[in-house]
């Protein structure tokens, strides 16, 4: 990449600029050698400026049985990386007037959603992009991954899962004794009550809306919701590597998933060693991280947040909203990392801070990763789990960033 001139701060990236043969080289070999190490049957990944591609490749398999090569227009589950995309519909409504970050969420839905433990204290939706909300992933989220999409709505099992009356309710298993807004912890159910308010305050379905409102202005083709909605594009197969008949992570609510098959997860169950190959599934709390889309839509969709939420013409947010986004609170004394709404700040990255939002589901571990002062994006997407792909984002933004 050839040299910007010194300023003394932060400057954007020229967009005809490329990453050097021996650039691409070393991040070739360093990704073929980890594949291998990793247990990654696929990968594919770029690098982006504002206005360009700077780098892009793909590696290994989508399907090992049809020995079908991983491209950048495979479609695939990017597991937490879709908590982004509930956020900005969420913000959009925000910029309508119909959404308050610091409303009681029971402002806008037909029934009350109060912490037990803390009847007195309101959830507001700011506390759900920020993880603080003491909601809870219990193990019945663990339970109702299923092949295919939900049979249930997104209202319904909203209802079901926090209303006191609901068939999934729990005081203890889906809700945490500590306060609402008191500490963080990772939720992905508060994404799926997110995701509802959007649907509430708009008036229509998140699919619909996010089709509406996102996916088709920006030319995202290939980004949907439900599998069904995506059935006729090439698809990944997402693999569970398996050791010592013990599934590769992850889990959540405290129940290790496994492998997704016809019956749902296999959770704890023996398992053959070796790739073993998950079914196309999704979940009734769908918002906090079932999308599924390709790594030529998802670089639409970083190039957003490089700049001030606009992309040829085209304001998905307004610029003040867009930054409201990326301000964020530090999560303890200890680490210098910051949360903003939805979005994380990593500690330092060779003197930059780099914002983003990884994903991890079976057979898929997603990444993505932006230095917004160079106007730097990188994306890594595998159909595998359990492999740290911000490794892999953080060494080709370390590529870009040694050749300014």
């Amino acid at each position: 990449m050839a040299a910007l001139a010194a300023s003394g701060c932060s400057s954007p990236v020229d967009s005809t600029v490329k990453l050097q043969d021996t650039a691409t080289k070393r991040l070739g070999d360093l990704i073929n050698k980890e594949m291998l190490a990793r247990h990654i049957p696929g990968l594919t990944a770029c690098l982006i400026s504002r206005s360009d591609v700077l780098w892009q490749q793909s590696f290994g398999f989508a399907d090992l049985d049809a020995q079908t090569p991983m491209s950048a227009d495979h479609v695939q589950n990017i597991a937490s990386i879709s908590k982004t995309f509930v956020t900005v519909a969420a913000m959009q409504q925000v910029q309508a007037g119909k959404l308050n970050l610091d409303d009681d969420v029971n402002e806008y839905l037909p029934y009350s959603i109060r912490n037990p433990h803390h009847p007195d204290v309101p959830v507001t939706p700011r506390m759900l992009m920020h993880h603080t909300s003491a909601l809870r992933d219990g193990p019945v989220y663990a339970n109702y991954y299923r092949c295919g999409d939900p049979s249930m709505s997104l209202g319904e099992w909203i209802k079901d899962y926090f209303s006191i009356d609901g068939r999934f309710y729990s005081a203890d298993e889906n809700f945490h004794a500590w306060q609402p807004g008191e500490r963080y912890d990772y939720c992905n159910t508060s994404f799926g009550l997110l995701g509802h308010l959007v649907e509430q305050v708009s008036g229509q379905s998140l699919p619909d809306y996010c089709e509406e409102r996102l996916f088709a202005p920006l030319g995202m083709s290939n980004t949907a919701w439900m599998v069904a909605a995506v059935d006729d594009r090439p698809t990944t197969t997402p693999y569970t590597w398996v050791e010592q008949q013990t599934a590769r992570g992850p889990s959540w609510g405290g129940v290790p998933l496994g492998v997704i098959a016809a019956d749902g997860p296999t959770l704890m169950q023996p398992l053959e060693d070796g790739y073993v190959a998950n079914c196309l599934y999704n979940h009734p709390n769908y918002p906090d991280g079932f999308l599924r889309t390709s790594l030529n839509d998802l670089r639409l969709w970083a190039g957003l947040w490089l700049g001030d939420g606009s992309a040829d013409g085209l304001q998905i947010l307004q610029p003040e909203t867009t930054q409201q986004m990326f301000t964020g609170r530090r999560l303890s004394e200890s680490y210098d990392g910051r949360q903003g709404l939805t979005w994380h700040r990593d500690s330092e990255l060779d003197g930059e801070f780099a914002w983003g939002h990884d994903g991890s589901d079976p057979g898929v571990s997603t990444s993505l990763k932006l230095i917004r002062e160079r106007g730097l994006a990188a994306i890594v997407m595998t159909n595998t789990n359990g492999v740290s792909p911000s490794d892999f984002a953080n060494e080709i933004l370390r590529e870009a960033l040694q050749a300014i």
